[in-house]
């Protein structure tokens, strides 16, 4: 079936696009191959969220050795069961993945490493990319994304966009955006422009290491316009704050956003120094 079939399958079952739930689907048949060939998972086990009408779960089928399809509208099971009919390597599911449980559910599709690759739904971009950053069995994952949601996990040291997100990106996986993707190869077009982002894993963190690597980002950013002995004198004493960053060899003056994943490498270590040393 093609993505023009799925259009007027859409069409004859009444099918009315959510802004809530961010639907636009990818049509573009190239593009749709050109994300799955830079996704790179023949062969692999492939999770994808917000499968909505199929279009980029055929050519994951077609290419992968299982595919989990998670969509969260009920009315479009029916239609992913029709699309994706021809396929026995795809299991679809209805269900809101932020509500998912993701590493135990792939580990029983799945029984071990797995790749995500998917249209992520614009607005739940920064909770998934973060619940999967967790989970060391993803090795890879490629998604479509809002552009400005691409430039806030590749952000750099000094930016607006600069937060936690993206400093457990640059800790976690290499990155690169091998594709662009206009308005006009979405139904319906959305008002914004999209990339794809592909990312490596290159590194793993132990899980409870990560957590609290995880805790320290988000108390240094909980006030961006503060500086971090003001932020971190919610988690500690200030007087113990401040020597853990001179420690660090950190101006407690400092804002968040001027660390450089390094800084803040150091400072976890020093953090977790402390608080071995307090138990």
């Amino acid at each position: 079936m093609t993505t023009s079939e799925i259009a007027l399958l859409l069409q004859a079952r009444g099918f009315r696009f959510s802004k809530t739930l961010g639907q636009n689907f990818l049509m573009d048949e190239e593009v749709l191959d050109n994300i799955v060939q830079a996704a790179d998972v023949q062969g692999k086990n492939v999770l994808e969220i917000g499968a909505g009408a199929g279009c980029l779960t055929r050519p994951l089928a077609r290419t992968a050795s299982k595919v989990l399809a998670v969509e969260i509208a009920s009315q479009l099971v029916p239609v992913l069961e029709t699309v994706l009919q021809p396929y026995k390597n795809v299991r679809i599911l209805q269900a809101d993945a932020l509500r998912l449980d993701i590493g135990g559910l792939c580990a029983e599709a799945f029984g071990g490493p797995f790749s995500v690759c998917a249209n992520l739904p614009y607005g739940i971009t920064t909770p998934i990319l973060t619940a999967l950053f967790r989970l060391e069995e993803v090795e890879s994952i490629c998604v479509l994304l809002q552009k400005e949601a691409v430039e806030r996990v590749l952000a750099a040291p000094g930016g607006k966009e600069y937060g936690p997100l993206a400093i457990l990106r640059r800790q976690l996986f290499e990155a690169e955006v091998p594709l662009r993707v206009p308005p006009h190869c979405f139904l319906p077009e959305p008002h914004v422009d999209s990339a794809v982002l592909c990312l490596r894993r290159k590194r793993t963190m132990e899980a409870g290491e990560l957590a609290a690597f995880e805790r320290l980002l988000q108390g240094c950013f909980a006030m961006r316009r503060k500086t971090l002995l003001n932020n971190l004198s919610q988690l500690r004493p200030r007087q113990e704050a401040q020597s853990i960053l001179e420690a660090a060899d950190i101006d407690p003056r400092a804002r968040a956003e001027a660390l450089s994943l390094e800084d803040f490498l150091r400072l976890h270590r020093q953090w977790q120094k402390n608080s071995t040393a307090l138990v």
